[in-house]
């Protein structure tokens, strides 16, 4: 059986390496990156079956426009990405995504947070201000909170990774 690998990117040095060695100890093979250019140069070599991502890293939304870049390479477009950020989030319906949009256009409204969207198939999305100031809808395959605990990190890994 294939080793699974997966690709770490997050500018906090010790986390990723908490979490790169719990992986280990469960017979996956990582690789480390510490920012979103430098994780996007590594999947190209590394070639991982799951990558791992944060959001803040060197702007704000590095994260997710790698996550966008990701899904819209031919290679990369089915590898999953598990978004672990300690960034907030409010789950919204359909409704309040709309509710949203038509607020966040109000003159004088500024809003940094990002609306995570459970999706009617169990996927996740999140709607999010790009660096130039417009929404973004941005499907993801798993959205987590940080703090985590590792058990719970592990099943949604084990839940993509399955054989």
């Amino acid at each position: 059986m294939k080793t699974k690998k997966i690709l770490l990117i997050d500018d906090d040095l010790d986390f990723v390496i908490a979490i790169s060695t719990m992986l280990k100890s469960h017979g996956f093979e990582t690789e480390l990156a510490y920012s979103a250019e430098e994780g996007y140069q590594k999947t190209k070599t590394f070639k991982p079956d799951l990558i791992i991502l944060d959001v803040y890293m060197e702007t704000n939304n590095a994260g997710f426009d790698l996550s966008k870049k990701l899904r819209t390479d031919d290679e990369f477009r089915s590898v999953p990405v598990i978004m672990l950020t300690g960034i907030d989030t409010i789950s919204a319906s359909d409704q309040i995504v709309e509710l949203y949009r038509q607020i966040n256009n109000t003159p004088g409204f500024e809003n940094n947070t990002v609306l995570k969207v459970r999706n009617a198939d169990g996927s996740i999305s999140v709607d999010y201000k790009t660096e130039s100031g417009c929404n973004y809808f941005l499907p993801l395959d798993s959205f987590m909170s940080k703090p985590v605990e590792f058990e719970s990190l592990l099943l949604e890994v084990k839940r993509f990774l399955k054989d």
